[in-house]
């Protein structure tokens, strides 16, 4: 009789229990949407205030630019006044366990005996021209992570440009029968530097002759990015750093004729042409205007200086 009973019983019993856990189930899959949603909202959120940052930040670089350009001869006056001391970058970068690039060619030197010009004196503003001065906005927040780690063999990578507006003043290449081994970007005192790659600073000082205020960064094993005539420095050695942080802001320190930034990039010893490596500057193609910071990547020819054609 009780057996009966419990068979008669045992469905309703079985029922509720199963109730019970499709309750708690719905109660698990509500929750777990209701955090999805939550999260989703906060990432959107994020995402959304970084589209801001960056449209934002963009369009004051568009700004600035245009008062460069306004300014581009004047500017184009601004760069380096003299030789900078090759030994001290190498002396930093071997220390750093950075080596010389194998295979790569050396950097091509003057012909012997030739003895290069002195650099000309830096040129006066134009009457009733306001001489640059204005300090630009702070740097945003960086557009990727700080490594935490070893730096990688290879960086491979997209490059960021080292400043978001200003004009080219010196190219690389052979200038006063001399290697010029970096390019030279003229713009305001405390114009933002930023990072062209996630690293780690190597070098943060004022004792590399001729160049000022400089910072050193290094990528991978070989390439390492060179940021100098800086007017504040915002890194310390053994800073990581991330892509996009700012580095320094840009100043009239070391052998120089006005505001500028010298910027190298090397791999190991080897000076490398930064506008065969950057992305192209999307400003000066918004304003049709030649004077771009860096060819599109591998691109073999770089554009040059409307004042070289």
């Amino acid at each position: 009789m009780g057996h009966r009973r419990w068979l008669v019983a045992a469905p309703g019993v079985i029922l509720s229990l199963a109730s019970c856990a499709t309750v708690e189930q719905q109660d698990w899959y509500q929750k777990a949407h209701d955090s999805s949603a939550k999260a989703v909202d906060v990432v959107s959120q994020q995402t959304s205030k970084a589209v801001t940052v960056a449209s934002d930040q963009a369009a004051k670089a568009l700004v600035r630019m245009q008062h460069y350009l306004a300014e581009k001869d004047l500017l184009k006056t601004f760069h380096d006044a003299g030789e900078h001391s090759e030994a001290s970058v190498l002396a930093v970068l071997h220390k750093a366990g950075v080596s010389g690039a194998k295979g790569a060619a050396p950097a091509p030197s003057p012909p012997s005996g030739a003895k290069p010009p002195k650099a000309p004196p830096p040129a006066a503003p134009p009457p009733g021209a306001a001489p640059p001065g204005a300090a630009p906005p702070a740097a945003e927040t960086p557009s990727a992570a700080a490594p935490t780690g070893p730096l990688p063999d290879h960086y491979a990578g997209k490059l960021r440009r080292p400043i978001d507006a200003g004009i080219v003043s010196s190219e690389f290449g052979e200038r006063w029968g001399k290697m010029h081994k970096g390019i030279d970007i003229a713009a305001e005192v405390g114009e933002p530097l930023y990072a062209i790659a996630p690293g780690e600073v190597i070098y943060a000082g004022n004792g590399l002759r001729g160049y000022g205020n400089v910072a050193i960064l290094r990528h991978d094993r070989q390439r390492t990015s060179l940021y100098a005539h800086t007017s504040e420095l915002k890194v310390q050695k053994g800073d990581m750093v991330a892509q996009g942080a700012l580095v320094a802001l840009v100043g009239n320190t070391g052998h120089s004729t006005g505001p500028h930034v010298h910027f190298e990039i090397r791999d190991g010893d080897v000076p490398v042409n930064p506008r065969s490596v950057l992305p192209p500057l999307q400003l000066a193609e918004l304003l049709e205007d030649p004077d771009d910071l860096a060819a599109p990547h591998g691109s073999a020819e770089p554009p040059r200086l409307a004042a070289s054609r």
